[in-house]
């Protein structure tokens, strides 16, 4: 079973409300895949934001020659959860992960019953999300100084 203390793990919710985030566990399903098995595709429709319970994948993107790893805690699939947009990277599992899924569709029917919820959920995910943005674009500013 998914909890709301899983979902606080994820850095985008780490600011919900603890009866938002509830609700969003509702959605949120278990799941796990085999060593080699393929997660997510890039530029292919994306299935969900997922948090690693254990195990490890490996993140590749077209033109990025260093992979990435997600492991224990880690999240992975956070933009498709806004914007139902394609995957941004290859993302296979490394060895048998367990993980939970928050996949959009499911989210937006649980929380069109309580438009509050959704109101809450997604002001934190943008106030979250405009945080790392500035970091970036920061660190992209200094870089071009140097």
């Amino acid at each position: 079973m998914v909890t709301a203390k899983d979902l606080k793990q994820i850095f985008l919710f780490k600011d919900v409300p603890e009866a938002v985030l509830k609700l969003v566990a509702e959605a949120a399903e278990e799941v796990t895949f085999s060593p080699g098995e393929p997660i997510a595709v890039e530029a292919q429709p994306a299935k969900a934001l997922y948090l690693v319970r254990s195990g490890t994948v490996r993140a590749t993107r077209e033109g990025i020659a260093q992979p990435v790893t997600f492991g224990t805690g880690q999240s992975f699939g956070q933009m498709s959860l806004l914007d139902g947009g394609p995957a941004g990277m290859d993302v296979v599992a490394v060895e048998r992960v367990d993980a939970v899924a928050l996949r959009p569709a499911r989210l937006h029917e649980k929380l069109a019953g309580n438009p509050q919820a959704g109101f809450e959920l997604f002001r934190v995910v943008a106030r979250s999300l405009a945080q790392r943005l500035r970091i970036a674009v920061d660190a992209l500013a200094l870089a071009r100084e140097k």
